[in-house]
């Protein structure tokens, strides 16, 4: 009697899929998605070119474009020959404009820059006249910079505000500036017009505001501003910490840190790619 030991064991789970690809990717559904990516970056193309970019042969390449338009992610122009993205790539990716969620996209950007710096980064949206903040990565030194979630700040007096301050649009910026009640914190808030004004021209050349103890005796701030697919300002990434750890000199160098966050968050937030 043949022993049990005898019997090749059978394998748990479904038999490889012809066409997969080390990974796990399929390699149909990973070519459609390089006809989208292309298809996405152009306003249209030839089938010859997209095939010329991705080296695809023509039946494989015309295959794939047929089973797409079929789904209304792609569509074809009869009389230019081109072809572009269709109206059911918009119709999902209009789904992702109603669910997402800038601090849950955040918070790994804010873990990354937290992790390389040992810093307090804070993420802020416009409410109001106010910046709320909604995410936080805190520094684990002794003495360090913290706002509790949901702790409302003054536009004109914190890096965050400044920095959406500075890149709202001329119109909307006078707006904001016309409604302000510019309160004193520290001696260093700005409490005229003239210099809040030129400190914003400042923020929108070099790309990022600057908390110079202007809320909080001691504390210093570089936050980026974070755009909408409109280019609309929706948010602020910002590094906080004390003065003694933050130094003039270093400012530079964190205000060009929370830039890059800025924009991955931008493009994370939006789908466009740096």
């Amino acid at each position: 009697m043949m022993g049990s030991a005898d019997v090749p064991a059978r394998k748990r789970g479904r038999p490889p899929t012809a066409g997969s690809e080390p990974g796990g990717e399929v390699q149909s559904l990973d070519r459609a998605i390089s006809i989208l990516d292309v298809l996405a970056s152009a306003d249209g193309l030839p089938l010859s070119e997209v095939g010329r970019r991705l080296s695809l042969p023509t039946s494989t390449l015309h295959r794939l474009v047929t089973t797409l338009e079929k789904r209304e992610l792609v569509k074809h122009d009869a009389q230019s020959g081109l072809w572009s993205v269709g109206v059911g790539l918009f119709r999902m990716g209009s789904s992702y404009l109603r669910t997402r969620k800038l601090p849950e996209i955040g918070l790994p950007i804010l873990r990354q820059l937290n992790a390389s710096l040992n810093e307090t980064v804070n993420l802020s949206l416009l409410e109001g006249r106010e910046v709320v903040c909604v995410a936080q990565v805190e520094s684990h030194e002794p003495v360090r910079a913290f706002f509790r979630l949901g702790a409302r700040m003054p536009v004109h007096a914190s890096g965050a505000g400044k920095a959406l301050l500075a890149a709202s649009a001329e119109r909307k910026q006078d707006e904001w500036l016309e409604s302000l009640d510019l309160k004193r914190f520290t001696d260093r808030t700005y409490t005229k017009m003239a210099g809040l004004r030129a400190d914003l021209q400042r923020t929108a050349q070099r790309g990022f505001a600057v908390d110079d103890e202007e809320h909080a005796v001691g504390m210093r701030c570089a936050a980026a501003v974070i755009f909408n697919e409109y280019a609309n300002p929706v948010g602020a990434v910002s590094i906080s910490a004390p003065t003694i750890r933050l130094p003039l000199e270093r400012l530079d160098d964190l205000g060009e840190r929370v830039r890059e966050a800025a924009a991955q968050l931008t493009a994370l937030y939006t789908g466009v790619k740096p």
